[in-house]
């Protein structure tokens, strides 16, 4: 499996596996040397083993394949405004809310 990248610099275009990216977590254009920062590499790189074991879990009952250009992201991953989602209470807490309801009902 190969990645494709474009360099927004200078258009070069290349390609990085992701065993390599692992390995060493740098991107770096070969064309003009304009790099990613090694924290965006290896969140990258950590977002690809997260995938990668996603898709492990479900190929024995689904074949995934894809393509990902980085113009067409979903939101809120499109430079919108982000959306925050909540962590959702536990069941304790949720019994704890209806219980302090309850008392103040009464």
């Amino acid at each position: 499996m190969q990645l494709e990248l474009q360099c927004q610099k200078c258009d070069e275009s290349f390609d990085v596996d992701p065993a390599d990216l692992a390995a060493d977590p740098e991107l770096r254009c070969p064309g003009c040397g304009a790099k990613a920062t090694l924290d965006q590499a290896e969140a990258l790189s950590g977002a690809l083993e997260d995938l990668f074991a996603a898709v492990a879990a479900l190929r024995r009952k689904f074949t995934i394949t894809g393509e990902l250009d980085s113009e067409d992201l979903p939101s809120p991953h499109d430079g919108g405004t982000p959306v925050i989602r909540k962590k959702p209470a536990s069941a304790d807490e949720d019994e704890e809310s209806e219980d302090d309801a309850e008392d103040e009902d009464e």
